[in-house]
């Protein structure tokens, strides 16, 4: 193996690292090991305290029972009358009754009976039975000669009948009379006991036990649930780690590990594995020392190396601090970091450009059209390009004007990335990668590309958006609309995942800004159709033009119309400057004066809000606020002239006799007195259109309600606006509506 200066360091600090690792480690286990010990130690003590306290309230529970019963209980004090019959049957019943009752209420008890001094009877929830022929008799008879008081006797085998099974059982005994003591003797079982240690550590890996004072084992996790054979024949399971002793019953609780083992070995040596780690730690130390001064040699042979070359291309490298030859290396390639740093900061804005260019072109198809030189691309910006799916949501700043007009561009700039940070850092917590550009001044495209397993459980980018939105709502001066794009399994459907966001976010105008718009939102409402607005407009724009109040109504229905459709931004600006466009029109058929307080601003006005306004209900707003405002002042200026009144109650003759075939300009003249040129003049002046035309206008209108809300034929409608030849009403129908009567009513269908 070759030995050069690699290998030199290789192998001199290897060695002494692995071994000093290995020591650590060491330690480290050892230290862990011992904390778990003692965290055992602690575990196993609170599980004895409550081992022994569930034990203390489950006896104390049934000493209770029985001093209750005694006391309390008529029928079990008749039982104990001296007085009583010797063959009383029916009260034998009822005192079994209560030690059956007994039995019930307390799960714990195994077996109950009483023993009466006088008749030497006793008697169980089964058998009544003189005290010789009971099983149990030599219990009794030590408890009658015995002076100890009344507590928990250890573990013994119970019978009740004489040649029955034996039961291991732990006995309370009461006096019921102590006059001749009469007693009640309560037995369980020491397998209930056992089972409720078990039902307390279901650990395989501990033991627990409970033994009396005396050292005698009363019941263990592990005593078979069918055992009849004391409990004190069980060995002990291990090495105890606690020991609980009951005040209540003076037994004990013990609990520890089965067996010692390696560990355990290992464990016990704690102090000493300790002091061996650190003597290994200092004798690595010492080697470190040693080999870093043998290996000192190349890096004084390296800065002898560059004091020389400095000399021979006199550059003024010079030592600050001879003792510090990496000091003196740095200087020597300062230059070259310097260069280096440049470069990277260049390196990084490139990137920057480059990345924004292959997000632009990832959303145009681009990658469909690169093939493997995108997947290039793709790695080097740190992406492998093979994701469980795409989605793209575009994130759309709302009223985007007035922010521009609020904030200088600096802040402008803060506040966007606040937004696409905000954006990241919600996607960090989510089974995706987010990968987020701003495609135009107010407008962050975000590219969700999903990993397989958010792929497989149907993942949304709904949630996230809908976070961001409300949080943005919360903290930032503005608000956000998001458009959702729909699943792409490929990168190369990207684009078609952009275009249903972009899609989406065209119908904020109708749908509404603050909120998610997706796929689904477009589906809502009804499209809305231009060319069903227009006959609505022209009435709106012809009223308008006329002074008559009724420009309000129809205003509010267009707005009504245009609000329950869908329409996209274009559609809507496109309507809004058809609007525009008749009320300039009709406006320009005014007189003069009327025609200057339109231009005087209030035709650029609403231009303005069609451009600026996101949603319908603002703009619709704005809108009747301009021309509330422009249809006072115009009706100020003809409420001034002297003929206003006549021309008022001629309009209101028309609108009111527009079904009369004669209504003419000489049938106006003579109803009212006045010169036929005269009122034709005073007409044209007043509301910008000549007489003919306004009574066409009339009657075309009220054809138009007849043909909705009627089933009436164009002939019979013709007659009810006044028309006494169809032709002629067809002909005029045609060049205002711009279509025949029956061709109308088809399409309103």
């Amino acid at each position: 193996m070759r030995k050069n200066w690699f290998n030199r360091l290789l192998l001199s600090y290897l060695p002494v690292l692995f071994v000093v690792s290995l020591s650590l480690l060491l330690m480290t286990y050892l230290t862990l090991s011992e904390m778990a010990k003692r965290s055992a130690v602690r575990a196993n003590e609170l599980l004895s305290q409550s081992i022994v306290q569930k034990i203390d309230d489950a006896l104390m529970s049934i000493d209770e029972m029985m001093i209750r019963e005694i006391l309390g209980n008529d029928k079990l004090k008749s039982f104990f009358h001296d007085d009583r019959p010797e063959d009383n049957r029916y009260d034998d019943y009822q005192t079994v009754a209560v030690l059956r009752g007994m039995m019930e209420e307390n799960r714990f008890i195994d077996s109950v009976y009483l023993y009466r001094v006088t008749g030497r009877m006793v008697l169980t929830p089964s058998t009544f039975t003189g005290i010789d022929d009971f099983g149990d008799k030599e219990f009794v008879g030590r408890q009658l000669t015995s002076l100890t008081p009344h507590r928990w006797l250890g573990t013994r085998l119970y019978r009740e009948q004489p040649n029955g099974q034996p039961v291991s059982v732990i006995s309370l005994v009461k006096f019921a009379n102590l006059s001749d003591k009469s007693m009640m003797v309560v037995n369980v079982r020491t397998d209930k006991i056992s089972e409720l240690i078990r039902k307390m550590s279901d650990s395989n890996l501990n033991f627990v036990e409970l033994v009396e004072a005396n050292g005698e084992l009363l019941a263990s996790k592990d005593a078979r649930e069918d055992a009849t054979e004391p409990t004190d024949k069980l060995q002990s399971g291990g090495k105890p780690l606690s020991s609980v002793q009951s005040s209540y019953t003076g037994w004990t609780v013990r609990s520890g590990m089965y067996r010692e083992n390696i560990v355990d070995w290992v464990s016990s040596m704690f102090y000493l594995w300790i002091s061996l780690g650190f003597l290994v730690i200092i004798l690595g130390i010492v080697w470190l020392v040693y080999v870093t001064r043998r290996n000192y040699k190349p890096i004084r042979s390296i800065t002898d190396r560059i004091e020389d070359y400095a000399k021979q291309k006199q550059q003024s490298l010079k030592r600050e601090d001879k003792a510090d030859e990496f000091k003196y290396i740095e200087t020597a390639i300062e230059d070259l970091l310097d260069q280096s740093s440049l470069l990277q900061e260049e390196n990084k804005e490139n990137l920057a450009y480059r990345k924004r260019h292959v997000f632009l072109a990832m959303l145009e198809g681009g990658a469909s059209a690169q093939g493997d030189k995108w997947k290039g691309e793709m790695n080097k910006l740190g992406l492998d390009g093979s994701f469980g799916g795409y989605f793209v949501v575009l994130i759309e700043m709302d009223r985007y004007a007035e922010f521009a007009a609020q904030f200088s561009r600096r802040d402008q700039f803060l506040l966007k990335h606040v937004l696409s940070k905000g954006n990241q850092e919600l996607a960090d917590s989510e089974p995706v990668q987010a990968w987020s550009e701003w495609v135009n001044p107010y407008r962050l495209a975000v590219v969700y590309m999903l990993e397989d397993c958010a792929a497989a459980t149907g993942w949304e980018p709904a949630p996230v958006s809908e976070k961001l939105r409300a949080w943005v709502e919360e903290n930032l001066t503005f608000t956000i609309t998001i458009g959702i794009g729909t699943l792409q399994k490929d990168i190369e459907h990207v684009p078609e995942s952009y275009r249903r966001a972009a899609d989406a976010l065209n119908y904020k105008s109708s749908l509404g800004t603050n909120r998610l718009i997706g796929s689904s939102d477009l589906t809502t409402m009804p499209q809305g159709e231009m060319f069903k607005q227009l006959h609505l407009i022209r009435a709106l724009c012809q009223s308008f033009r006329s002074g008559d109040k009724e420009w309000e109504k129809l205003f509010h229905d267009l707005h009504g119309m245009v609000r329950s459709q869908l329409f996209s931004r274009d559609d809507l600006v496109s309507l809004l400057s058809y609007l525009i466009h008749h009320l300039h029109k009709e406006v320009m058929e005014l007189p003069a004066e009327l025609q200057d307080i339109w231009n005087k601003g209030f035709h650029d006005r609403l231009h303005e809000i069609a451009e600026q306004k996101e949603n319908v209900d603002e703009i619709f707003a704005e809108f009747r606020g301009i021309l509330e405002e422009a249809s006072g002042q115009m009706r100020d200026v003809r409420e001034n002239r002297h003929h206003n009144q006549l021309i008022h109650h001629v309009k209101k003759y028309i609108g009111e006799n527009y079904a009369n075939p004669d209504l003419s300009l000489a049938h106006l003249s003579d109803e009212f007195g006045v010169n036929a040129s005269y009122l034709s003049r005073l007409f044209k002046e007043q509301f910008g259109e000549k007489f003919n035309d306004y009574v066409a206008q009339v009657r075309v209108e009220k054809a138009v309600e007849l043909l909705r809300e009627t089933e009436e034929t164009v002939n019979d409608i013709a007659a009810a606006v006044g028309y006494t030849h169809t032709l002629t009403f067809i002909r005029v129908f045609k060049k205002l509506m711009g279509n025949t009567p029956g061709n109308y009513r088809k399409d309103m269908a």
